[in-house]
């Protein structure tokens, strides 16, 4: 069997970059006698959260928070709300790990609002990256899903007859094309109605756009694709539809344990298998698939 990496595959800038500043915060605590916790699962990887567990580096919420303890918020953001509550606790040393990409679209979501724009943001509403998008929003919004549907026109035909001015947005782990489709309709809506003023954004992390072109790339010249992930992370699900539209025989698992035994027949009878992994998925992980898959 040929094992195949994809190019631009794994740990993104701002997950680099997160887990960088965790390591700093939880020594730093170690040698001051404090308690190093993450305000919710710094990136979307169980495993990666496990090992930090392992070493003393709890998961808390809001509520659960240590007095004068080091606080690293996750790498997704957190909603203005919880930044705010954080700010107003005494003896709490913050470490923001919030992607930059992440951060801009606060920046710009909160600043089209105040100029009286409609926002639209499209992604998984209840991921925690949109909502901490949306909490920043000085005015009225509402979030799309990717897939559109009947149900979405109609809620964005709504909007169009009752305010003039629309900025839309997508969350950073979003499908290119799903985005693009989302703008020709809105587009289309609006039609030549010059009263209506529509701008937008490209917010889509460019890691995400290289991580899904080289996937698919290489999901359509082997014979299976591994797609290498958290299976709560929202990337590595949308790397997995990517890929799986090029190539029926990829599958989405967190390490070789989650390969069944049906799989595992398929890929010893390979010739050639292919590894992505998400953003949040470390060099260890994906080399440890590497050997693995090697050794059947």
């Amino acid at each position: 069997m040929k094992v195949i990496i994809a190019e631009n595959s794994g740990v993104c800038f701002g997950v680099r970059r997160a887990l960088d500043l965790l390591d700093e915060a939880s020594l730093k605590a170690v040698s001051e006698g404090r308690t190093a916790v993450m305000l919710g699962p710094l990136i979307h990887n169980p495993r990666v959260v496990d090992e930090y567990f392992r070493k003393g580096v709890n998961t808390v919420d809001i509520d659960s928070v240590p007095a004068h303890s080091v606080v690293i918020v996750r790498s997704h953001g957190v909603t203005l709300d919880t930044e705010e509550r954080l700010n107003g606790m005494e003896g709490l040393t913050v470490v923001d790990t919030t992607c930059p990409y992440v951060k801009r679209i606060h920046q710009l979501v909160e600043k089209k609002s105040m100029d009286g724009y409609f926002v639209i943001v499209m992604g998984d509403k209840d991921h925690s990256e949109v909502e901490g998008i949306t909490s920043r929003i000085k005015g009225p919004f509402t979030v799309v899903p990717p897939s559109y549907s009947p149900d979405v026109e109609g809620s964005l035909r709504e909007i169009l007859s009752k305010y003039k001015k629309i900025y839309a947005v997508a969350q950073t782990t979003s499908r290119p094309a799903n985005y693009e489709n989302l703008l020709k309709k809105i587009r289309k809506l609006i039609g030549t109605d010059r009263s209506v003023s529509f701008q937008t954004a490209q917010t889509i992390c460019t890691a995400t756009l290289r991580r899904q072109d080289s996937a698919g790339e290489l999901a359509s010249r082997v014979d299976a694709m591994i797609v290498l992930g958290g299976s709560n992370s929202s990337n590595t699900a949308k790397l997995f539809q990517v890929v799986l539209e090029r190539n029926p025989r990829s599958f989405m698992v967190e390490s070789p344990e989650g390969l069944t035994q049906d799989v595992l027949e398929l890929l010893k009878g390979a010739g050639t298998v292919g590894i992505t992994a998400g953003a949040s998925t470390p060099d260890g992980q994906i080399d440890e698939m590497r050997k693995f898959l090697e050794s059947l």
